[in-house]
């Protein structure tokens, strides 16, 4: 009973009681008590029905003496002790049978009951059944996998379409590598967000995973910050197809071509998290002019992510090496 409960009278004390157990009796969850010897000293409905138990029958019992198979009994002894020893609340979850329904997955937390005197003096327990919604999410794990398998086996499908369109047809060499990488690098995006259920992408994975195709012709020779942003799917593709473009045109024309040259990619929050401003700055390469005629890289950051990014990307063409600044609003976490 709580300190609210003991100030109240014995009528209104007793019907505090009689509220208290209504709203434990009518929960779904399993609710109980241990005491200081892991015994029930409590136990609602919905956990004697899933005992298939009267409170008569099971009252003072141990985890063991109830039926639990030793090693289920001996884990909720550890856990009890450490609660009551740490006097901090644990949490798990664990297969149990239900007398009718069978074998069930339960998600439980174990919480200590504080005396007046300051110690533990009970174990309150609640269990929640959540075998439906574990279900749930490993057939919605399945099905991401399966349009993963799917969309790496339709860009295999594309990339060979490519190349035999290409084949003998008066396109050079560096075009089917061209072609061939960005699909590689579309890929790659995928598989990240595959990772997160495509609920978004780290944009530090999004960088590293760049970064790591450079660094397998060139070695390490990137500088890499900024805090953990998280992107939304459609982005984290536009930026990863960003990334790539920059990675290329440093290996072939930019600070990557030379062998002392770096890329630092940062980025960072604005005060109020309205939108992330990532740098791409190249040093150490050879010196830097305007392109001529604009590329499909450039075409691709200036004006793809515009549309794809619902921001903005500037290309700076400094002496001393390329400079790319991408502005996405942000609403993510």
């Amino acid at each position: 009973m709580n300190e609210f409960a003991r100030a109240l009278d014995p009528p209104a004390a007793s019907a505090m009681l009689r509220l208290y157990e209504t709203v434990l009796q009518a929960t779904p969850d399993l609710v109980y008590v241990f005491d200081l010897q892991h015994r029930f000293i409590y136990a609602n409905d919905a956990l004697l029905t899933m005992w298939g138990r009267s409170w008569e029958d099971a009252i003072g019992k141990t985890c063991l003496e109830l039926g639990y198979e030793p090693w289920h009994a001996q884990m909720h002894d550890r856990e009890i002790e450490h609660v009551i020893a740490t006097r901090q609340a644990i949490r798990g979850d664990v297969p149990f049978p239900h007398k009718t329904k069978g074998v069930r997955i339960y998600d439980y937390i174990f919480t200590p009951v504080i005396g007046p005197d300051g110690q533990v003096e009970a174990i309150a327990g609640s269990t929640r059944d959540v075998t439906e919604r574990q279900e749930h999410e490993k057939h919605m794990r399945l099905l991401v996998n399966e349009l993963n398998h799917r969309v790496k086996n339709t860009l295999a499908i594309v990339q060979s379409l490519v190349v035999q369109t290409l084949d003998g047809a008066p396109a050079s060499e560096e075009a089917r590598d061209k072609i061939e990488s960005r699909l590689l690098a579309l890929s790659d995006a995928h598989d990240i967000l595959t990772r997160e259920n495509w609920q978004g992408a780290d944009m530090a994975d999004i960088v590293e995973a760049a970064a790591a195709l450079c660094e397998q012709h060139v070695g390490e020779r990137f500088d890499v910050s900024g805090p953990t942003v998280i992107l939304e799917p459609r982005r984290a593709v536009a930026l990863a197809m960003a990334l790539h473009e920059l990675c290329t045109n440093a290996i072939k024309y930019g600070a990557l071509s030379a062998p002392g040259g770096r890329v630092g990619i940062h980025w960072d929050l604005d005060a109020d998290r309205s939108a992330v401003h990532l740098r791409w700055k190249e040093t150490g390469g050879p010196a830097v002019s305007p392109p001529s005629q604009r590329g499909f890289g450039s075409t691709l950051l200036q004006r793809g992510l515009k549309h794809d990014l619902g921001g903005d990307a500037q290309l700076a063409f400094d002496p001393d090496g390329l400079r790319c600044e991408i502005a996405i609003p942000f609403k993510g976490r």
